[in-house]
């Protein structure tokens, strides 16, 4: 039977959703925790099911997935997730989900014991690979925004990949004039911002970096014009 599965977090809500619901009403024995690259995008390998790869520093998602969608309450019996990442006792209709955002690079066995919600006792073997940070990546376009001389003034500078926490530092040239680095998410992201009241006008080139918490840097070349 065909399933689909849908997930996101965002503003503190993680969700779940889970098509063609089937016929839980009677207890199934044929019940298990399923583990393909169909449903889960698990391989299973001499018993344990190999979850897709993570990254440190990268939001990730993997599913424990009963075979008739029938939910159930489960725990870690041996092993643990990835440091960064939980495992909740229950998670939607289907089973449970493993989540967040993995601190540590490694391999991370884990067994997971429970019973859907007929009472069909389940258990499974997983493991999650954790790779290093994906390569920092400096993504702010250029040129900024322009800015008036003697108005309120604020751009943003962007990333990708990486592993938080983040400083963003001037790497060469200098800021117009009454511009500062100021930090609208701090820790996570540190001088992520050009702000201000320019006081001066012209177009101002410079160059910034950006630093991650593994030692990765990048760097772009930054330019603003400043209306009289």
């Amino acid at each position: 039977m065909r399933r689909s599965v849908a997930s996101g977090i965002g503003a503190g809500l993680l969700y779940l959703s889970f098509g063609a619901p089937m016929n839980v009403g009677a207890h199934s024995s044929s019940d298990k925790l399923v583990c393909s690259r169909s449903s889960n995008g698990g391989v299973l390998v001499r018993g344990v099911c190999i979850l897709p790869a993570a990254s440190v520093g990268q939001p990730y998602e993997g599913f424990i997935l009963t075979s008739t969608s029938s939910g159930g309450t489960f725990s870690i019996v041996s092993g643990t997730v990835p440091p960064g990442m939980t495992m909740p006792a229950s998670y939607g209709a289907a089973g449970t989900i493993v989540a967040g955002t993995p601190t540590a690079s490694g391999r991370f066995p884990f067994t997971v014991r429970g019973s859907d919600d007929q009472g069909q006792p389940l258990r499974q073997a997983y493991s999650i690979r954790v790779g290093g940070p994906l390569p920092l990546r400096d993504t702010t376009i250029t040129p900024l925004p322009p800015g008036d001389a003697g108005s309120t003034y604020a751009a943003n500078f962007f990333l990708s990949a990486g592993a938080p926490r983040y400083t963003w530092s001037l790497l060469s040239g200098t800021l117009p004039p009454g511009l500062k680095l100021v930090s609208t998410d701090s820790p996570a992201d540190n001088g992520n911002q050009l702000a201000g009241t320019p006081t001066s006008a012209g177009t101002f080139q410079f160059s910034m970096q950006v630093t991650d918490t593994a030692g990765q840097s990048a760097s772009g070349r930054v330019e603003v014009t400043i209306a009289p």
